[in-house]
């Protein structure tokens, strides 16, 4: 799977198992020009003591995309052609930053039922004035793969109380199989086994999507 992967793709992978392995929420972020070249990286850093300079950290603020559209150093006229690349929906905040940083495409690997806000794309006047082009995910398997990654990151935090809580019931709803995965996952301990093995994201990756096929 992982050779399949745009060089996008596959830098925003590595960012969220770089946040997965620094015990915080396993999402990554790039930002891409027009001929694909990566000039911008984050992740999500709300549970971090520390961040490359110009990035947030150790604050609900410190998600992925922010920390990726933070270190754009790029002209306007070059982020109209960039297109920020995450593993995950992004919330009301980050599509908020989307908005104001002049990039004009979106892609996403994976859905989010709880907090992913794609839906507020054009609801303002402010807005509509300025269009974003996206890209829904393209992959069951890797989608899978980031929910189950997610649900586990929630129960290794909060514990199995949570298995009943909205935040469980909505990604059931949408993806009962890679909740269920991620449930095994968290009782298995087998990733974090691995993680602590010092697991790649390419390896990481590819035996998640092989665990969901």
């Amino acid at each position: 799977m992982w050779d399949t992967l745009d060089l996008p793709w596959q830098a925003a992978l590595e960012m969220a198992w770089e946040a997965y392995c620094a015990g915080t929420i396993p999402i990554g972020a790039v930002v891409a020009d027009a001929d694909g070249r990566i000039v911008a990286r984050g992740r999500n850093r709300i549970l971090d003591k520390s961040a490359p300079d110009g990035q947030v950290y150790d604050d609900m603020l410190a998600h992925a995309e922010i920390n990726a559209l933070l270190t754009l150093n790029i002209d306007q006229e070059s982020r109209h052609h960039s297109a920020l690349y995450t593993t995950m929906e992004p919330c009301p905040l980050c599509m908020g930053a989307l908005y104001m940083s002049s990039v004009r495409a979106l892609h996403f690997a994976a859905r989010d039922p709880y907090a992913g806000s794609v839906n507020l794309l054009g609801t303002t006047p402010y807005l509509r004035r300025k269009p974003i082009r996206v890209v829904t995910p393209f992959d069951y398997t890797l989608e899978a793969s980031l929910i189950a990654i997610m649900v586990e990151t929630e129960l290794a935090m909060r514990g199995e109380a949570v298995i009943t809580s909205r935040f469980f019931d909505e990604w059931r709803t949408m993806s009962p199989k890679a909740v269920e995965f991620g449930i095994a996952l968290y009782r298995s301990n087998e990733l974090r086994k691995r993680q602590k093995e010092g697991l790649s994201a390419q390896d990481a990756f590819n035996w998640l999507i092989h665990q969901v096929q």
